[in-house]
């Protein structure tokens, strides 16, 4: 089977995931037996570092990589759409999986209430496993676009996980994915890399499926819990406002800076983000409306960012300071940040 990126899998790509997610997928879909694809989440370089990254350019150049991709190929579409492999009966449990397997570490965690999306990422040597979970509205071009990473389209190999039966596609010799069909009103899907056929298929036996009370527990030590992110949150406000006078703009409250995260790196990640942006729309609302010192006050607090305690934390884990400081650089400059809009959902993904 000849693997390919196809238009069909380029426009099943989760593109409300965040410009990240979707240049993620791209360069994970290769395009040659050959091509490994991309260090995955559970690799050495958290997710968080790809999510957060700004720049507009990355947007266009994603676009004009979808739009080259989809007319290669557009003379591939001869095979009609399949009918995927129905639900499966509800049943009392959470959709989370985790594994319990020797060797084997959590590396990063990811969750989007609003999408219904989340990934965790495990590392074993070189080897590194994925397991990520989607509403299921979104299983059907899900399975379309795995179907189509070959030409003829497969529906992969048969293999059961967690109980129900799932397919399999590979990549590469060391490097497949797997996808579990709708159940609870999600599916998984299932990549790991550096293994072996059967190795994965041994992996894959060592999931299990958590509600999020036992979500929380298979996590480290570092992690934050339901029951702990309240306090964490509280903890790295704390820090900024050591150094940022005032820690938010008049009307922002400090109630309103929250987090939904376990991954420590995302949590820090969340509260820089929204008081970055609450900074920078006072600024571009002062500089609208001419009023110096409301801009003035917003240049002189993001001044302090290079204080913050958490941007310290993430130098190294994460592209989230390096933006922050860029946008500083910009503000003191007298400009706004190209491509921001008043809620930052413009600017940041």
């Amino acid at each position: 089977m000849n693997l390919l990126l196809t238009d069909d899998a380029v426009a099943a790509l989760p593109l409300h995931g965040g410009r990240a997610a979707l240049l993620e997928e791209i360069v994970g879909t290769p395009v040659s037996a050959g091509d490994p694809g991309p260090v995955r989440p559970g690799g050495t370089r958290p997710r968080d570092s790809r999510r957060w990254l700004a720049p507009l350019a990355a947007a266009a150049a994603v676009g004009a990589l979808v739009m080259g991709s989809a007319l290669r190929v557009a003379t591939l579409r001869d095979d009609p759409h399949p009918r995927p492999p129905a639900a499966a009966t509800p049943r009392a449990g959470g959709f989370h999986a985790v594994l319990d397997a020797d060797g084997w570490t959590l590396t990063g965690a990811y969750q989007d209430s609003r999408s219904g999306m989340g990934e965790v990422g495990y590392r074993n040597g070189s080897a590194t496993l994925s397991i990520d979970w989607y509403p299921a509205s979104d299983y059907a071009q899900r399975y379309d676009s795995r179907r189509r990473m070959t030409h003829p389209p497969s529906d992969g190999r048969p293999v059961e996980v967690l109980g129900l039966p799932g397919r399999m596609w590979s990549y590469t010799a060391d490097d497949h994915t797997v996808l579990r069909p709708v159940q609870d009103g999600h599916f998984l899907e299932i990549r790991g890399s550096g293994t072996s056929t059967q190795a994965f298929i041994d992996v894959l036996s060592r999931l299990r499926l958590v509600d999020a009370a036992g979500f929380d527990a298979s996590l480290p030590k570092s992690f934050v819990t339901d029951a702990e992110r309240n306090s964490k949150v509280d903890a790295l406000l704390d820090g900024i406002g050591r150094y940022a006078q005032p820690l938010l703009p008049a009307g922002v409250s400090r109630d309103s800076i929250t987090s939904e995260q376990s991954d420590p790196v995302h949590v820090g990640s969340d509260v820089i983000n929204q008081v970055t942006c609450a900074w920078l729309a006072q600024y571009a609302d002062a500089r609208r409306t001419g009023d110096q010192s409301r801009a003035e006050e917003a240049v002189a607090v993001m001044k302090t960012s290079r204080q913050w305690p958490v941007l310290t934390q993430l130098k190294d884990a994460s592209d989230v300071p390096e933006w922050v400081w860029a946008v500083t650089d910009e503000m003191s400059a007298g400009q706004i940040p190209q491509g921001w809009r008043p809620t930052c959902s413009g600017y940041l993904p």
